[in-house]
């Protein structure tokens, strides 16, 4: 999480990892989607390899490791292990290591994954930068391996009492805008389609074949017990919020701590008053040629 002030420089990695937000994203976007590995993707073999790409607090892998035989073996990379979990809880099939995913893996690393997955990563990303990021992960894979990209995009706010206001949690979201100043971006969780950014097309274009993208809304669910509205736009504005804190300071933003906990405040009473957000969970999935 570490960098230069500028936001425009390198929108991976850039969102603060406090597990505990991290744990709850999980919990979120696995009721949304109803998988963990895309149904597409074989999980038969009883020795499967799987890359956790961006592992965070691991909570995904350690999920996947439950439904799986002890025989396969999953790793979690990160660029940071701030938000690891305590290497005495690991189970024995499951480990964690530092790598930031734009540079060369280890030689003893290609070639030899079943599963690369990949989840939340994005801020901002324009295609030449997905394109630079999946081909890395490709060398990963073995042939006939699959790669799962999973990332959200297209907030939007919504009342769900007239009259209330969303202007707190409008004026987060805008001032978020320095950071997607690109041309031609494809994916990111700050961003906002304009057109069909036609992100399978990256993938076919790499090699990979039988590419499929599912697209679900995070109010696809309507759980009033599990309270996912409330809970998930307070998540989002509090990365978002980590985000701004980041411009404070930088010439020209606008963005002081002053301002930022103001706007916190009166975010969370606007969430209070019934305000809440969707965004739009995208899973993308493509296999490894078996000629590859």
């Amino acid at each position: 999480m570490t960098g230069s002030q500028d936001p425009g420089v390198n929108q991976y990695h850039r969102i603060e990892e406090i597990p505990e937000r991290l744990d709850e994203q999980h919990v979120f976007t696995t009721k949304t989607l109803g998988f963990l590995l895309h149904p597409n993707i074989p999980i038969t073999s009883p020795t499967l390899k799987i890359a956790d790409i961006g592992a965070g607090s691991g909570s995904w892998l350690l999920d996947v490791a439950k439904s799986l035989p002890s025989t396969c073996q999953l790793t979690g990379f990160d660029v940071s292990s701030s938000a690891f979990p305590p290497s005495q809880t690991w189970p024995p099939n499951v480990s964690f290591q530092l790598q930031d995913m734009l540079l060369p893996f280890p030689a003893s690393e290609l070639g030899t994954y079943d599963i690369v997955a990949v989840r939340f990563i994005s801020s901002a990303t324009t295609r030449a930068e997905w394109t630079c990021a999946i081909g890395n992960l490709v060398k990963l894979l073995k042939p006939g391996g699959w790669l799962q990209w999973i990332e959200s995009c297209n907030f939007a706010l919504y009342n769900s009492v007239p009259g209330t206001s969303r202007a707190a949690c409008q004026e987060i979201y805008d001032g978020l805008e320095p950071f997607r100043v690109k041309d031609d971006l494809v994916i990111g969780l700050m961003m906002r389609e304009s057109k069909n950014v036609k992100r399978e097309n990256v993938f076919r274009e790499l090699g990979l074949v039988d590419v499929h993208e599912d697209v679900f809304s995070t109010d696809r669910l309507q759980d009033p017990e599990l309270e996912l509205r409330d809970k998930g736009t307070r998540n989002v504005l509090a990365c978002f919020l980590g985000c701004l804190e980041r411009l404070v300071g930088v010439g020209g933003s606008g963005w002081t701590k002053e301002r930022i906990e103001r706007v916190k405040e009166e975010a969370m009473r606007e969430v209070d008053s019934g305000v809440y957000h969707t965004l739009d969970q995208v899973c993308l999935v493509g296999r490894k040629g078996s000629e590859a």
